[in-house]
């Protein structure tokens, strides 16, 4: 059996045959027992050498061109269809604002008032004297015009005021379906991801259960101390646990020989100055300000005036002489003798200020947490880079061990060949972990655009057409 004694000087090899050979020669009853252990010993290096080639099938096989490209730059994350019951909330939104701007259009400013009443019998006002001037009834109809609470009066301010209303309440709801969107994108992410993580972790876990029953195997024997298995052990645990870790079942790999991944280059400028004139908040903030401006314009001075011009009508009832009646026309109003619509104005203009306050703040501190993500794009790239490079090395250097293991005289230490190729599959690991975080962040930068996708500042370069020196 030569799994790893084979790393121990050719003496003590040459002692333990010796003394295997005494051992049977002076022992017949134990030798159906080790003719046993012997045969188990053969399978498990048959089984190393079935899997040694299933593992060289799959990292230096025929390569797929077909991978598919990494996440983070498919139309996925496209805004490009709005669901049924958004689309119905914005007809909804659009019907309200409609409906606001007809009640102002509506508004005329006339008046129609009128009275009537009959004069009691007793001393209540009758002048018995004079039946020509008293009247027993009175019938009056006036009609008053208010030009300041008409349509007329700063009409496409108001109008103005209420479409900002209705493009701020949208704005809102965009933020949370774009919230949601990204969530969902990054749950795509997610899953992918786990599928390829997956795949691999099920080829390692199915290296590390070789060696486990290989190491316990030299264990029985006395080949190789505890603490060996229990590395070995401790690895398989982890790994198990990444692999409960993902929801869902997954197929082991079936194709190692590259990785599906890119490095993702961003026009950095061109999006930060994008998010900076459409972001929600920001946008928000602007319609704010355009809403406390537009409303600062409407107030004036003659929202206060009370000014209607009238026409009235007067039918009067008589005891004592014909019924008469009387048209006047006249201009009723009411002036305010405070000025408190300048204070109004302050008020909305130092409104206005916080707001432009607000917004500065805002857009330093949404600059900061773009200018984070981009640095950690940056890391995640750098990483795949190396982890990408890493995996061809490791490649090279699997082939050269594969030409030395086909040209040995001899046995040789399965074991030690089994951990470089987990050594790769490892590496493939961290690769996909690297890919996934990366189109995460991808993903976050979505969240400070409004109407465009971040696959419009994004471009892919092939890893291995990048030459960014990682280590500078």
């Amino acid at each position: 059996m030569y799994l790893i004694i084979m790393n121990r000087p050719n003496h003590i090899i040459a002692l333990f045959q010796v003394v295997g050979i005494a051992m049977i020669l002076s022992l017949p009853a134990v030798t159906c027992r080790l003719s046993a252990q012997n045969q188990r010993g053969m399978e498990i290096l048959a089984n190393f050498d079935s899997r040694f080639e299933h593992l060289d099938s799959l990292i230096f096989g025929s390569r797929d061109n077909n991978h598919p490209a990494s996440l983070s730059v498919t139309d996925s994350m496209s805004r490009g269809h709005s669901s049924e019951s958004r689309e119905n909330l914005n007809r909804a939104i659009d019907r309200r604002t409609e409906a606001e701007i007809g009640e102002i259009k509506s508004l005329t400013g006339l008046r129609f008032t009128g009275q009537t009443y009959y004069r009691l019998d007793g001393e209540l006002g009758m002048d018995d004297d004079d039946p020509v001037s008293v009247y027993k009834g009175k019938l009056q109809a006036e009609l008053r015009w208010y030009p300041f609470q008409s349509a007329l009066f700063k009409r496409e301010g108001r109008i103005e005021e209420q479409k900002i209303r209705g493009k701020i309440d949208k704005l809102a709801y965009d933020k949370e379906d774009l919230g949601m969107l990204v969530e969902r994108q990054k749950e795509r992410f997610r899953q992918y991801s786990d599928s390829l993580m997956g795949g691999v972790l099920l080829q390692r876990i199915r290296n590390l259960n070789m060696l486990s029953a290989a190491y316990m195997y030299l264990l029985e024997n006395e080949n190789i101390p505890s603490d060996d298995l229990l590395q070995i052990l401790n690895e398989k645990a982890e790994a198990e646990r990444m692999l409960a870790s993902i929801p869902g079942r997954h197929l082991p790999a079936l194709d190692l020989s590259r990785p599906a991944g890119y490095f993702v280059q961003i026009d950095t400028a061109a999006y930060m100055d994008h998010v900076r004139k459409t972001q929600y908040d920001i946008s928000t903030l602007q319609l704010q300000m355009q809403l406390l401006e537009q409303q600062e314009k409407n107030t004036s001075y003659w929202t206060e005036v009370n000014a209607a011009p009238f026409v009235r009508y007067s039918y009067y009832t008589r005891l004592h002489a014909p019924n008469s009646s009387n048209v006047d026309a006249g201009l009723v109003f009411t002036i305010p003798l405070s000025f408190e619509f300048w204070k109004k104005k302050d008020s909305l203009r130092a409104r206005r200020n916080i707001l432009a306050a607000e917004e500065s703040h805002i857009a330093t501190r949404i600059m900061e947490a773009i200018n984070a993500i981009l640095l950690d794009i940056e890391r995640y790239n750098n990483a795949s880079i190396g982890e990408y490079r890493r995996m061809e090395e490791l490649k090279k250097y699997l082939t050269m061990r594969a030409n030395a293991y086909d040209n040995r005289v001899g046995e040789y230490n399965r074991l030690a060949r089994m951990k470089e190729y987990n050594s790769y599959l490892s590496c493939c690991e961290k690769f996909i972990e690297f890919q996934y975080r990366k189109d995460c962040c991808i993903a976050d930068l979505q969240k400070f655009l409004t109407d465009e996708s971040v696959l419009r500042f994004c471009r892919e370069i092939p890893l291995q057409s990048v030459t960014v020196n990682i280590n500078q």
